[in-house]
């Protein structure tokens, strides 16, 4: 007897990007390519399973007054079964995004290019 093997289950593994919000009144909306991904809300983290592979992350929300907050997006590659956590700070209705080392990763200046956790990397010009 012949048995089939199920495909995906050996072709790619899942990586996972972690979400901390550091605020404590806005949610936001977490973007891959354009597609909406999960809502963090205050003061919560939420992770998103991922496949190996090369990301723009954008985040949406609005301010207090319900303005809508600004993010400039990165590009972010990640592999197979590695992850990274990021953290979302926003001010002056401009969303930061940082690693878990502080860096502010979708910054106004300069270029940010590198590996920012293991198997996880962003190239990004940043105008």
């Amino acid at each position: 007897m012949k048995t089939v093997k199920e495909p995906y289950l050996y072709n790619i593994m899942a990586s996972q990007i972690t979400f901390s919000n550091l605020s404590r009144n806005d949610d936001y909306t977490i973007l891959l390519n354009g597609q909406a991904r999960g809502t963090v809300l205050p003061l919560k983290t939420i992770p998103i399973d991922v496949e190996p592979g090369k990301y723009e992350l954008d985040i949406s929300g609005s301010n207090e007054e319900g303005l809508p907050s600004m993010c400039k997006p990165i590009q972010l590659k990640i592999a197979d079964c590695k992850s990274v956590h990021l953290r979302i700070v926003a001010e002056h209705f401009a969303i930061g995004i940082y690693d878990e080392k502080g860096t502010q990763l979708n910054a106004r200046q300069g270029f940010l290019c590198g590996l920012i956790a293991d198997g996880v990397r962003i190239d990004n010009p940043i105008s």
